[in-house]
């Protein structure tokens, strides 16, 4: 330890003798001090003694950094910097996500000063949406921060096109770019992206071969068999399974016609009724072709079979193999019948999964008047369906399946119906955000707010005010920031109600800005 350090730390006081010299002129200075003025000569030589160590001390050397390349995308407007900026620390962060995306629409990227606090969001989808518009400096300074490293993930083209350079970033690229350059040789040139896949397929891990093999449903057809077939003898179980479910998605494949023989195999028509017959045990051949064995829980084992094999399967099969159409199928089980619901649950999967669309709206029916009943009799049952059926019927179809449920005329109670308002394609269509509007200003206006055991929270409508405010058109804006006909009152319920009016109305002031500000 230096002897200035020991000085200091001890106290100048506390020693008898305080003898320091720095090696500089200021020494003969401190010398002709008067003896009683110890500390003043110690800082004085300590001083000296600072600046001499630092005037001799070689600047580091810094290696010089190549500068950011060229912008060659138009920086936005003042007005429209300011809003993102408030965005960033807003609490509704898919606001965010929508003034990017329409930056990126018209081709504009965020200012310099704005690139720390943009590299520094964590959420996935947030920097998704931001990667496109940070420009060529914030993906220069992306290199300079550990924390930053994201930006690596994602190609820096703007379009959905094969940059020049693709082979080279799928052969040097990070995972994400790879991936990402996969997905669009796939989209321009499926059989050359799947040449790509081949060549490097045994030296990938296991996890980078189930995220590159996912890629194969972009342009899948028939030339990419023999490669998913090979696939099913995979390590990982993750890669049998979506190569199995790829298989399933070709019509012509081995494994297509396989499954689809075993569920001939097990359900028939008798008498007018759907009998099924479950096998007591697993063949290995069907746990090749992706159904798995073991499944945690009560649910039973032959009953997970049946469903996994049933959604496997395109349901226009039972059509002609059972010869009913569907609403009329789903009635043909007996009324005690054990594996009714894993059958009707197998069939929804795959209308989802094979976007059968004349399947969508008897299943949701059935669903809907079923629904309650099945969750309370099969606790394992692993999603609610309809919203999930409602979100692959047509934008139109949709709403008007919402909007007559919530009009009374499917005969369930109108609340069921308004919690499948989030699910709705966004954005509403001019005429559906229209019926939705009357809907709000019929509810605020309703006296029972006004009552004292009248529970908001229990109120599917205004419960959600400020999630469906991102959901309506740019055309209806000025409809929906009219004043509501609130009642008056001090009650928390009325309170509440006006918060929620309040959140709904800023949503859509910052919408609207988003639309006017990012030109």
């Amino acid at each position: 330890m230096h002897s200035i350090v020991t000085i200091a730390m001890a106290g100048t006081s506390r020693q008898e003798r305080v003898a320091f010299t720095s090696g500089t002129p200021v020494d003969e200075l401190a010398a002709a001090l008067p003896a009683e003025e110890v500390e003043r000569s110690f800082l004085l030589s300590a001083g000296a003694w600072a600046i001499y160590r630092q005037a001799g001390t070689r600047a580091q050397t810094v290696e010089a950094q190549e500068p950011a390349a060229q912008e060659v995308l138009r920086e936005c407007s003042p007005e429209a910097a300011l809003l993102i900026s408030r965005l960033f620390t807003h609490e509704h962060m898919a606001l965010l996500t929508e003034a990017l995306e329409r930056m990126r629409q018209k081709g504009l990227r965020l200012p310099w000063r704005l690139l720390p606090q943009a590299l520094n969001l964590t959420t996935n989808e947030v920097r998704a949406a931001l990667a496109p518009v940070l420009g060529e400096r914030g993906r220069w300074l992306s290199q300079f921060n550990s924390s930053w490293k994201w930006v690596n993930n994602y190609l820096h083209t703007q379009e959905e096109s094969l940059p020049a350079e693709a082979e080279r970033i799928w052969q040097e690229g990070t995972a994400g770019q790879r991936l990402e350059i996969l997905r669009r040789q796939r989209a321009v040139d499926p059989v050359l992206a799947l040449s790509w896949l081949e060549e490097v397929w045994k030296q990938e891990k296991a996890e980078m071969r189930g995220d590159m093999i996912a890629t194969l449903s972009i342009g899948l057809s028939a030339a990419d068999e023999p490669f998913l077939e090979k696939a099913l003898d995979d390590r990982s179980a993750g890669v049998r399974a979506t190569a199995a479910s790829l298989l399933a998605l070709l019509p012509t494949s081995a494994l297509s016609e396989r499954q689809r023989q075993r569920g001939r195999d097990l359900l028939r028509m008798s008498d007018g009724r759907i009998a099924i017959q479950v096998p007591e045990k697993l063949e290995r051949e069907w746990q090749r072709d992706g159904i798995i064995e073991q499944r945690s829980g009560s649910f039973s084992k032959r009953a997970w079979w049946l469903l996994q094999l049933l959604s496997q399967i395109e349901p226009t099969l039972w059509e002609t193999h059972l010869g009913a159409p569907p609403a009329e199928l789903l009635k043909r089980f007996e009324i005690n019948e054990e594996w009714k619901v894993q059958v009707i649950e197998g069939w929804t999967r795959a209308a989802l999964k094979f976007h059968t669309h004349n399947w969508l709206e008897p299943l949701w029916s059935w669903w809907q008047i079923s629904h309650q009943e099945v969750e309370q009799k099969h606790t394992l049952l692993e999603y609610d369906y309809r919203s999930q059926l409602l979100r692959q019927m047509s934008a139109s179809r949709a709403e008007q399946f919402v909007q007559e449920g919530i009009a009374g005329n499917h005969g369930q109670p109108s609340d069921d119906y308004r919690s499948f308002l989030s699910e709705l394609p966004t954005p509403w269509s001019v005429e559906f955000t229209r019926f939705y509007l009357n809907c709000l200003r019929e509810r605020c206006a309703a006296e029972k707010i006004q009552k004292e055991g009248f529970n908001p929270y229990q109120d599917l409508l205004l419960q959600d005010i400020p999630a469906h405010a991102r959901a309506l058109p740019i055309a209806c804006f000025a409809e929906a920031l009219q004043p509501l006909d609130l009642p008056e009152g001090t009650t928390w319920q009325i309170q509440y109600v006006r918060e929620q009016i309040r959140s709904f109305t800023d949503i859509v002031h910052i919408r609207q800005q988003i639309n006017e500000e990012i030109q």
